[in-house]
């Protein structure tokens, strides 16, 4: 990772975190949040396939597998307190190590702290982030600390709330057996983001290569050269765990704590930001919001982002998400080994992809409704598993598969091929009702069929849903749209679209009753009930690929 001499004073704010502190102003604020799911998805170096890890998700209530700004902008809530921010910020999650059994660590509010000024005065250099960026911190292969942590860099901090934020460490600290002696207790990370951009795009591939490290607070006269495109405000996430339950299960000299990519050390703490601030908002505050840890103006006065933009704690924490992949990450107990192929490695030497973790489970998606917890029965079987490529979905099964590791020629959607005719299947479809009356006609039920994960075979989120849906509501308002198809899903879903995409026929899995109408069938999970004015469906296939987005770089 880049890193440059930085200038200590400019961030001393950060080395008071949630401690008391002399009232100053400055062009600073923070804002807490909760965490809105925790599953193995990464949208930045995974798009469209499951991660290597479990990870913490923070903000809009849109995060999927494959998003962009757009999606951001459809969340209907965000799990931070500012209104406008519907940026997505995830970082690895962690799990007590005790006994060969992992317990997932239960999570406490988090803080967000953007940083856009210096010595009280704005800093007019200072850009809000483009539409489509997105940024990551950290290393997750680190096991040691290679200089990328320090003042010039991510200013990465393990700390105890308890005794003044003693102990604190670059990596997991020792020397304490509880950590809430007060009402701030917890274990927690501190990592900032860099704000120096050379104006390209995020590469997966290398997903340190577009950002770096100021030098000075000067706008981008204080970025190293070739990164003075965009100097951004500065980023730090404070992330907060409750390790109360394992207080007397560890002693003082232990480090139990592991995170999600086999991490025992710590060092290996990351973050992703996918931006999500609706535009102008972020730009009109770092000109006249100025609280620093004063708390006034307050940030939903005029100066910074106007009246209703804040929420308070109860509010933020009731948005969340169901996880959309089914799969048991810890919440339902203690696991012998962390999710996926993440073998505990200690170090002190780079951590290296697994090459014998044998079989995992393959994973199927889940679309709404209740999360669970476990693997289902129709996905028990045992796929080669990999952690360090894209996984696209198998269009027959739902499970996810691996690919082999390309080296330099990116990947390239290839043109939709027709898979043929399905024919109608009316009432011997099981599907309930085998046909649905509206304005433009009579619609037939066409059958059961297998939803993909990415892209969705019917669209790439629901059209309707939150309603009392049923299959009969769903074919009304994807007739009145004009789409060609309908499809319900999950008993509480509603998808129209024109083209069914890498699915295939799967006759007895839609067995979900409707909530808007039990005595109709809609779908099931990871299934959809499927309904066109003929009765019949022509399938599409797509190759799922590993998409670099690059739209977004004419918006600075």
């Amino acid at each position: 990772m880049r890193s440059a001499s930085f200038n200590t004073k400019a961030f001393a704010f950060l080395a008071a975190l949630a401690v008391s502190v002399s009232a100053q102003q400055d062009y600073y604020f923070n804002f807490g949040g909760s965490t809105l799911v925790q599953e193995r998805l990464d949208p930045l170096l995974n798009p469209g396939a499951l991660s290597g890890h479990v990870h913490s998700v923070l903000g809009g209530n849109a995060f999927a597998a494959t998003m962009d700004f757009a999606t951001t902008q459809s969340s209907t809530c965000t799990s931070v307190a500012v209104v406008p921010d519907k940026t997505n910020y995830w970082v690895p999650s962690v799990y007590f190590r005790k006994n060969g059994k992992l317990t997932l660590v239960p999570e406490k509010s988090h803080k967000i702290y953007y940083k856009y000024g210096y010595d009280g005065k704005p800093d007019a250099g200072r850009t809000e982030f483009p539409k489509n960026f997105r940024m990551f911190a950290g290393n997750a292969n680190l096991r040691s600390d290679d200089g990328s942590h320090g003042s010039g860099g991510t200013q990465l901090n393990w700390l105890c709330h308890t005794l003044g934020e003693k102990p604190k460490a670059i990596g997991f600290p020792k020397g304490f057996t509880s950590c809430n002696g007060n009402n701030v207790g917890g274990l927690a990370a501190t990592m900032r983001f860099p704000s120096c951009w050379n104006g390209q795009d995020f590469d997966p591939a290398n997903p340190l290569a577009h950002m770096s490290y100021p030098g000075t607070q000067a706008g981008t006269a204080g970025c190293p050269q070739g990164f003075q495109k965009a100097r951004f405000p500065e980023v730090m996430v404070e992330y907060w765990l409750d390790i109360s339950q394992f207080d007397g299960q560890y002693g003082s000299d232990e480090v139990p704590w592991v995170l999600a990519n086999g991490d025992p050390t710590g060092y290996g703490f990351h973050m992703d930001f996918l931006n999500g601030w609706q535009e102008g908002a972020l730009a009109k505050a770092m000109k006249t919001c100025n609280p620093g840890n004063t708390g006034s103006p307050k940030l939903d006065s005029p100066q910074c982002f106007g009246a209703g933009a804040l929420q308070d704690g109860t509010a933020h924490r009731a948005c969340t998400k169901t996880s959309s992949i089914n799969e048991d990450i810890g919440l339902n107990g203690p696991l012998s080994q962390l999710p996926a192929c993440n073998p505990i490695q200690p170090g002190p030497g780079l951590a290296t992809k697994p090459t014998n973790c044998g079989g995992t489970p393959a994973v199927e998606p889940i679309s709404s409704g209740r999360p669970s917890s476990a693997i289902t029965s129709a996905t028990a079987g045992l796929v080669p598993s990999t952690t360090s490529v894209p996984i696209p979905v198998d269009s027959e099964s739902t499970s996810l598969l691996p690919v082999p590791q390309t080296t330099s020629a990116k990947a390239q959607p290839t043109p939709p091929t027709d898979t043929g005719i399905v024919p109608p299947s009316g009432g011997s479809s099981g599907l309930s009702p085998p046909s649905v009356n509206t304005t433009s006609g009579e619609w037939k039920a066409a059958g059961c069929f297998l939803d993909a994960l990415n892209p969705r075979s019917l669209g790439s989120r629901p059209e309707w849903w939150g309603q009392k849906i049923s299959s009969s509501n769903c074919v009304e308002r994807c007739a009145s749209i004009r789409a060609k198809y309908a499809g319900t899903e999950n008993g509480g879903q509603c998808f129209c679209g024109n083209e069914l995409i890498n699915s295939a026929s799967h006759p007895g899995k839609c067995t979900s009753k409707c909530v808007g109408d039990g005595s109709e069938i809609c779908g099931g999970a990871g299934h959809l009930s499927i309904y066109s004015l003929d009765g019949q469906v022509s399938m599409k296939k797509r190759r799922t690929h590993h998409r670099h987005s690059r739209h977004f770089l004419a918006s600075v």
